[in-house]
């Protein structure tokens, strides 16, 4: 059949379309092939049920009653959880945090403090009378093992001369901190009008306070013996939960139940910061429970058996293995997110000579995604 150039027939036109729709559809639909010196090829599309658990891991579970929730990690820096916690609550006797701080930059440790009458306000107390004397360092462990009240009282005058001068420099070294949601009105924390701190702000305190040797072994201390008195601690997990190291309570009528924890897991630090709860010690248990289901620490490590990046054949084809050098970079991960940790390798020009073991050849990256999260020497072996 003859075909007429100037009028194709339909159906040669009806092909071309179709050529030059599917080429259109290959060359905008797709970006061009990309090499990636890999075991496996990235993937950045998470699943159904990724997805709901990341959305289950920033919520807070049904039955914790706690309005603010922060919970951080020291070693990476991070927040993993943070519910309401710039707002300001009443913060009960985590004030006394404040209190602590201030004596152990400021005061002398060993200086004596003679209690008086009117340190003896009631609450919490470690059982102190007028006329005894202390310590500074002996009210510190009352400030921060049974919270005693007279103890802030008598470390606020001691340091101050008068108790209302001790909480305007709370409230000055408030303001160097940074601490723009919190107001002191007194050292112990009675509830009082305009005395409010957040979540983040007592976060804070407590991990500054951390670096201190003497605060950390008072408030990872159970009981102590004060004035002939044994006073033990208000933090009911200490001593019953392995992890748990510290840190401090809180309870008033306005500040409902209030705790700072500080958890060592497997050497690593975190905190989880609870206010105006109605059972501090359960919402601190399923959430310290749901940050170890969802938070995994995953140390990069190159896999045991022989894969395409770990070996390297020279010009006579001979086959060399590859070790990493250096520390492996360690994260904790989201657990939806601890299965995207991948090495990719660069490799450096190679000599035209014989190889030796132990030569370095290139580098090894590890990433996140997209993000370059540590990298070790890549050598022969």
């Amino acid at each position: 059949m003859a075909v007429n150039l100037l009028y194709p027939h339909p159906m040669l036109k009806y092909i071309a379309l179709l050529i030059m729709a599917s080429a259109a559809i290959f060359t905008c639909g797709f970006g061009p092939p990309t090499l990636v010196d890999r075991d496996i090829a990235p993937s950045y599309r998470w699943t159904v049920g990724q997805l709901r658990q990341m959305e289950a891991a920033r919520s807070l579970p049904a039955s914790v009653t706690s309005r603010a929730v922060v919970i951080f990690d020291e070693d990476t820096d991070q927040v993993l959880m943070d519910v309401n916690g710039d707002v300001p609550l009443p913060p009960a006797s985590l004030t006394k945090l404040m209190t602590a701080l201030l004596i152990l930059e400021e005061s002398n440790l060993q200086d004596q403090v003679t209690i008086i009458g009117a340190d003896l306000i009631g609450g919490a107390n470690m059982g102190a009378q007028a006329g005894e004397t202390y310590t500074v360092e002996q009210l510190l462990w009352g400030l921060l093992v049974p919270s005693a009240n007279e103890a802030a009282m008598a470390l606020a005058r001691h340091h101050s001369g008068q108790v209302h001068v001790f909480v305007q420099r709370m409230n000055l070294r408030a303001q160097e901190l940074g601490l723009v949601n919190t107001t002191f009105v007194n050292p112990e924390g009675f509830d009082a009008d305009g005395h409010r701190a957040a979540a983040k702000d007592l976060l804070t305190l407590a991990r500054l306070l951390w670096q201190n040797p003497l605060f950390r072994e008072i408030v990872g201390t159970s009981s102590v013996t004060l004035g002939g008195r044994v006073s033990r601690t208000t933090n009911e997990l200490l001593g019953v939960d392995p992890q748990v190291n510290g840190v401090k309570t809180g309870t008033t009528f306005q500040a409902g139940q209030c705790l700072i924890l500080s958890v060592n897991r497997d050497g690593r630090q975190f905190y989880i910061v609870v206010m105006n709860s109605q059972d501090r010690f359960a919402d601190a248990r399923v959430l310290k429970a749901k940050i170890e289901e969802n938070y995994v620490w995953r140390t990069a490590t190159m896999p045991a058996r022989p894969t395409a990046l770990d070996r390297l054949f020279d010009a006579e084809d001979n086959r060399w293995f590859l070790a990493a050098e250096g520390p492996a970079p360690s994260l904790l991960l989201p657990a939806w997110e601890a299965a995207r940790l991948r090495p990719y390798r660069t490799i450096y020009p190679l000599p035209a000579g014989p190889w030796s073991s132990g030569s370095e050849v290139g580098v090894l990256e590890w990433r996140l995604g997209d993000v370059v999260v540590g990298t070790q020497r890549l050598i022969l072996r």
